[in-house]
């Protein structure tokens, strides 16, 4: 769903009339008089778990107003997530083009050969086919040979695998997934995350003779009945995180395990392969899953890093103090980044930023 389905036309054309520039430092002195946590409860609850609830439709122009708000850094230009061909006459243009990510992957087979994929290209073998979106393998679960593909998804893009077992795998922006092409039968369905990121909507062992599906990556083992679950495993990142959505699953680090219910995240410090467990709103980690990014608090640098995957860019900073500078925001993943930065130069905490040959560096 497109976010200008979430609101009427009377909402769109309120909200394209307070977002102004004019009314832009007048919203932020309402920051200071709203409940923020109670706000941002609302947002979330409208991109909870993919393909399970479906974005809320606020009812009235004031409620949605007060969250908008709320939405901190991006308050400047949260019209442009319903309206992307309105134009801000004050808005940075550039000579550089830089597009938010599509479907696009590598496919590695067996042999050894590469399948470039992406939405605009079908392609079919007598194992697997894809639509341009989604690469899904033929329904099997008998043979006795292990045959393993790869995907590969590069920085700016995104792709989805329909399993042999019927679990469905979304991969970020450069991420890896190592799987079979078939499952044998009477062992666990194993994958491997290779690197990056991967949602999870396992198929239930129950439906395959008890056989449990498992996830490898380099620091842990999640053990799998029949789940929903996000593993963040970026080989830049100092921590690795699993996110429980639905069900339950057991993760193995070294000699520790862990059991993780709904709404619970193991976070592994990969300094020093150190296992902490937390309560979460998983509504932030999975955005991803369902076109958006969802920030709350989180430190600029972690934030570019982001972006950085999605838009395919190198992001720097002039100082370091910058970097450690938080915000919360929800965006579309369809919208300029020169939108977004803009929105982050209008709250005054960077004076500016430069973008040459998609690198952008914050001043």
């Amino acid at each position: 769903m497109e976010a200008s389905d979430l609101f009427s036309d009377d909402a769109k054309t309120h909200i394209i009339q307070h977002l102004s520039n004019e009314a832009i430092k007048e919203n932020l002195e309402l920051l200071n008089q709203i409940d923020k946590e109670a706000d941002w409860k609302n947002v979330a609850e409208g991109i909870s778990g993919y393909g399970k609830v479906k974005p809320k439709k606020h009812s009235s122009i004031s409620s949605f107003y007060k969250i908008a708000a709320a939405i901190l850094i991006f308050i400047s230009i949260g019209y442009l997530t319903i309206n992307n061909s309105i134009e801000n006459e004050d808005l940075d243009t550039s000579t550089t083009e830089i597009l938010a990510g599509t479907d696009k992957a590598i496919l590695t087979l067996d042999d050894g050969s590469a399948i470039v994929l992406d939405e605009k290209k079908q392609y079919k073998n007598a194992m697997v086919k894809s639509d341009g979106e989604r690469l899904t393998y033929t329904k099997a679960n008998t043979s006795s040979k292990r045959s393993f593909n790869y995907l590969t998804v590069p920085r700016g893009g995104q792709y989805q695998i329909a399993l042999s077992d019927g679990t469905l795998v979304w991969l970020n922006a450069d991420s890896k997934l190592k799987y079979p092409v078939n499952f044998v039968e009477g062992e666990p369905r194993t994958v491997e995350l290779v690197y990056g990121e991967a949602y999870f909507e396992v198929s239930p062992s129950a439906e395959h003779q008890g056989n449990h599906f498992k996830v490898l990556t380099k620091q842990q083992e999640v053990d799998v009945l029949g789940t929903i679950f996000n593993i963040k495993a970026y080989n830049d990142e100092p921590y690795m995180y699993t996110t429980l959505v639905e069900g339950h699953i057991n993760i193995l680090v070294g000699d520790t395990l862990e059991v993780l219910i709904p709404n619970e995240q193991t976070q592994i410090d990969l300094r020093t392969n150190q296992l902490t467990k937390s309560i979460v709103n998983v509504d932030y980690d999975v955005a991803w899953v369902k076109g958006y990014f969802n920030f709350k608090d989180t430190s600029l640098k972690d934030i570019m890093r982001v972006l950085s995957r999605w838009y395919d860019v190198t992001i720097t900073f002039e100082t370091q103090a910058l970097e450690h500078v938080k915000f919360s925001g929800l965006l579309h993943k369809k919208q300029n980044i020169e939108d977004i930065l803009n929105g982050i130069k209008n709250t005054k905490f960077i004076n500016d930023y430069d973008l040459k040959n998609k690198t952008i560096t914050i001043k």
